[in-house]
């Protein structure tokens, strides 16, 4: 009667797959998520679309942190007038944007962009996690390829003497200043 145990020798502890399954299966996952992301929809927006989107990471200049999409101020709806204008006569959404940074300054808009001091608000956290798998990587690979503990002769003599019940065989290598057996974990 077999005990339902195979051994595969894929799945052995000392094979690659063993080894690197685990990592292939997350860049799998994370390459997958980033490809839908990035590729999900593909279609082209409309022109209410980038005005609603242009729209959403612009402040509202009379509002306190809300944006333009958002504000049903004048000034907002002067703006979403304003930048449904601009994406009609064909400027791309960061030439509105950089129209609304010129007139008010950078504090204008909602995202910070990705260049100069700004960029480390985009690039701090993407290296943090990449520092922190860096860390794991290297905390299981260490675990891993640890040596397992075995037993010395003496460790080996020792037990099977407790096993009999022999007092000889322990009492030659107890210290006899030890009342109670601890050794030296005191």
């Amino acid at each position: 009667m077999s005990s339902g145990r195979t051994n595969s020798s894929a799945f052995s502890s000392g094979s690659p797959l063993r080894r690197l399954g685990p990592w292939l299966l997350l860049g799998v996952v994370i390459v997958a998520t980033l490809s839908l992301a990035v590729f999900g929809t593909r279609d082209a927006p409309t022109t209410q679309d980038r005005v609603s989107s242009i729209s959403r990471t612009v402040k509202c200049p009379v509002c306190s942190g809300e944006s333009v999409a958002e504000s049903n101020a004048p000034a907002s709806q002067e703006i979403r007038r304003d930048i449904a204008l601009r994406v009609q006569e064909g400027q791309t959404d960061d030439e509105i944007r950089s129209y609304y940074v010129a007139r008010y300054g950078e504090a204008i808009l909602l995202t910070p962009s990705a260049s100069g001091i700004n960029a480390l608000v985009w690039i701090l956290p993407v290296a943090a996690l990449a520092v922190a798998l860096a860390g794991l990587a290297i905390v299981f690979r260490r675990w891993s390829t640890e040596p397992a503990e075995t037993a010395s002769p003496e460790d080996r003599r020792l037990v099977e003497a407790a096993l009999r019940g022999d007092e000889t065989g322990s009492s030659e290598l107890a210290d006899p200043t030890d009342g109670h057996g601890e050794g030296d974990s005191r």
